[in-house]
Formats: C-alpha cells, sequence, structure tokens
C-alpha cells in the first residue's frame, strides 16, 4: 500500500467530515427557520441538504473505491488506524477523531431540527383542523340564515 494512496484516502475522509459540517449548520439552520415558522426557510433548507447528501453519496462511492485499491474492502470506520502505514498513524487517528466527532454533531443537530419540525407540524395540523370545523360551522350558519328572495 503506498503512502500517497493513504493519504488521499485521509483527503477524502476529510472533505467528508467537512461535507458534514455543513451539513449540521443546515440542520440547524432548518431547526431555527421551523421554530420561527418560516416554512420557506425550511424549504432552502431542505434543498441544500438534498445537495449535501449527493455530495456524501459520491463520497462514499469514492471511499468505497479507494478502500478497495488499498485492499481494506469493508474495513470499518474503527480498524482504520489499525491498518495505516506507521508514519501516518498519528495523522490518521486525528482525522477519524474529526470525523466521528462531527458525525457525533450531525446526528444531534438533525435529531432536534427532526423534533421541532415534527412538532410544528402538529402544530399546524391541529390548527387546519380548527380552521376546517370553522369552515364547516361558517358553512351550516349560512345555510341557516340564508334568505331566499324571489320577486
Amino acid at each position: 500500500m503506498s503512502q500517497k494512496s493513504w493519504q488521499d484516502y485521509l483527503k477524502l475522509m476529510e472533505s467528508l467530515t467537512r461535507t458534514l459540517k455543513d451539513l449540521t449548520q443546515v440542520e440547524l439552520d432548518k431547526n431555527a427557520a421551523a421554530s420561527a415558522g418560516d416554512l420557506a426557510g425550511v424549504e432552502a433548507c431542505m434543498k441544500r441538504e438534498q445537495v449535501l447528501s449527493l455530495s456524501l453519496r459520491g463520497c462514499d462511492q469514492k471511499r468505497d473505491a479507494m478502500l478497495a485499491d488499498l485492499g481494506l474492502t469493508g474495513l470499518p470506520l474503527s480498524k482504520l488506524e489499525d491498518h495505516s502505514p506507521e508514519e501516518l498513524r498519528l495523522e490518521t487517528k486525528n482525522v477519524v477523531e474529526k470525523l466521528r466527532r462531527q458525525y457525533e454533531l450531525f446526528q444531534t443537530a438533525s435529531k432536534v431540527a427532526r423534533h421541532t419540525l415534527e412538532c410544528n407540524l402538529r402544530a399546524i395540523e391541529r390548527v387546519q383542523a380548527v380552521q376546517a370545523g370553522d369552515s364547516a360551522q361558517a358553512e351550516e350558519q349560512r345555510k341557516i340564515h340564508q334568505t331566499d328572495f324571489r320577486a
């Protein structure tokens, strides 16, 4: 296994960490927009989220190909340090730790945003149900109080 190939793999892991950081920020923005009732803001965040998800998918495909080239197909992130070249072991450890931390931050932000969206969705559904009930009641009242004018 060449040191250059391993360094390229570490660069890909760093790129993945940056993408997760961007996704974490999107989740924070989405939470803020949902909390403020900013539907357009939530939609904008969801579009950014889709773009970043496609980027993650591309990174995952590259990662699989690079691991295959390194002869490490299916190697979990937790075992990466054990298989790294000795001279890159510390750098590998640092890259893996940063990626794990960022993934944990992303998961937390994602859960909070999802919870906020779910709560707001339930509130919207209650308002719509009340409005639908008010509309039905108003229609019934109109029928009762309607006057038939015939000349």
